[in-house]
């Protein structure tokens, strides 16, 4: 979003920071990962020497995606429009994405925690009027926006012999960033929602195929997060797998104000290559 300019001296010397924008958002992220993760070893580090396996998955994956970012200021009628802006006046029709997750299976137990780390940004003309924050922009005008979703998942699941049912706590963290003519509005907030799955897995030799199903419990202010999915594991060697996923992946978060805010991402297919490493 818009860019930060330093002037050392006037008319001698300026010094665009914009480009180190990214790196320290990837930063700040990542160590709201690391706090939750290192939180999170303190709750599997009692069964891990009991453990028979623990190990890391990291995926990289890129989706075509869909929705809006109905965005108020205190809820106020008349500060927001109605499911705008869409991703797709914001010139945004795909995005990258990155899945971490940690775990470890004692008997037939696998708790795990993970992160999917997320960022959509755009810049372009304004094709209609549009308030946002409180704000109103104008048609013609220019604009710089920039939102993430972070989902940090907190889970277990049980194997049996015919399905692998699980349970989680998913944090659904966001950070809106809009910019023109010079005003900037912003919003960020976290929401927690409980979400309850099942995986099946058929192994072939060295090769798993894998199904997976989940979604939120309906609880009143609380996002709404659905994924279905399928995917191929080929452990190329003991400890080690690369891997390709297909998933569908929806989320949708409505507060209780007035004029709430109203959140919806759609990706379909999600698209992601993974390597896991088991110790």
């Amino acid at each position: 979003m818009g860019y930060i300019t330093l002037t050392a001296f006037p008319g001698i010397a300026k010094v665009d920071f914009s480009n180190y924008k990214c790196v320290w958002n990837r930063y700040y992220q990542m160590r709201q990962f690391l706090i939750l993760l290192v939180a999170g070893l303190f709750l599997l580090l009692p069964s891990v020497a009991s453990a028979d396996g623990f190990g890391i998955s990291v995926k990289q994956g890129y989706a075509p995606i869909s929705g809006y970012l109905q965005t108020p200021a205190g809820g106020g009628p008349g500060t927001s429009d109605m499911k705008r802006p869409t991703f797709k006046e914001l010139d945004v029709d795909h995005t990258a994405y990155t899945d971490i997750d940690l775990y470890y299976r004692s008997r037939k137990y696998t708790p795990y925690i993970g992160l999917r780390l997320m960022d959509v940004d755009s810049s372009g003309i304004l094709e209609q009027d549009l308030t946002t924050r409180g704000q109103t922009f104008l048609i013609g005008d220019s604009y710089d926006h920039e939102t993430s979703f972070n989902i940090y998942r907190f889970g277990t699941k049980y194997d049996f012999a015919y399905l692998s049912p699980k349970v989680e706590l998913a944090l659904m963290d966001f950070d809106y960033e809009f910019e023109s003519t010079g005003i900037q509005v912003k919003r960020s907030y976290t929401k927690t929602t409980v979400r309850l799955g099942a995986e099946k897995t058929f192994r072939i030799d060295a090769l798993d195929i894998m199904f997976e199903a989940s979604g939120s419990v309906p609880l009143s202010n609380t996002p709404e997060i659905f994924t279905v999915g399928a995917g191929v594991k080929y452990w190329f060697a003991e400890y080690v797998n690369v891997g390709l996923d297909v998933q569908y992946f929806y989320l949708d978060y409505e507060d209780d104000q007035d004029l709430p805010n109203h959140l919806r991402l759609e990706m379909q297919p999600a698209i992601s290559f993974s390597l896991q490493y088991r110790f």
